[in-house]
């Protein structure tokens, strides 16, 4: 199967998490940090989401899946320990061509989540397309070796100072060549070294501005 890869902008639009153990609390706390507003049906929670549901982070349905609780979600996430009621799930996720991700059985699942390397706001993402699991988590450990915490400062300081350049430089094509010229110098190999402020005063050198 192909997949058309896509990164969602989840802030502030509902989202399902069907059941409540361990596997529905990974996928309700990775909802949580994209921004979503996260709603969790399950007769029963793990400690954490019940921690979190008390503190009004997430909302808890204390009952079983019916269709009626995909009234106006998003997407939805089937995560319970039953095949059988991940399966009624999805499909009545499709019956109303909403997005679903199932634990188990993923096939039936309409979209997939990606093995992810995170720096920032740098996402990387890697899927074998449901191939190779493994596979998918060798890469991003070896992702993850080769993006160091050092591109997260980077990716930082280099959106504050985009937004210089944008203002300060008016010809599109002298900003296009040192927005090049800013991620192929040395600046992220001083990050890494922790020499911070040489950093800094590189990506100024190199985008011609005075460096504050």
């Amino acid at each position: 199967m192909k997949y058309y890869p896509a990164y969602l902008d989840l802030r502030d639009r509902p989202c399902l998490v069907i059941g409540g153990g361990a596997v529905a609390e990974r996928k309700a706390l990775s909802l949580l940090e994209a921004g979503a507003e996260v709603t969790v049906v399950s007769p029963a929670l793990t400690p954490k989401l019940k921690e979190l549901s008390v503190s009004g982070k997430i909302t808890h349905r204390q009952k079983n899946f019916d269709e009626q609780d995909l009234s106006g979600e998003f997407l939805a996430i089937a995560a319970t320990d039953s095949s059988e009621v991940n399966i009624q799930a999805a499909h009545a996720c499709k019956k109303r061509h909403l997005l679903v991700n199932v634990a188990a059985p993923p096939e039936e699942s309409t979209f997939i989540v990606p093995s992810v390397v995170e720096r920032g706001e740098l996402l990387i993402a890697v899927s074998t397309s449901g191939a190779s699991p493994a596979l998918s988590q060798k890469i991003r450990l070896e992702l993850e070796h080769r993006y160091g915490p050092e591109y997260e400062l980077f990716l930082g300081k280099l959106s504050a100072l985009r937004a210089r350049v944008l203002e300060e430089v008016p010809d599109e094509q002298e900003r296009g060549r040192i927005f090049h010229a800013l991620v192929d110098s040395d600046a992220i190999e001083l990050l890494k070294q922790g020499r911070t402020r040489e950093a800094e005063i590189r990506m100024a050198e190199v985008a011609g501005l005075k460096h504050r």
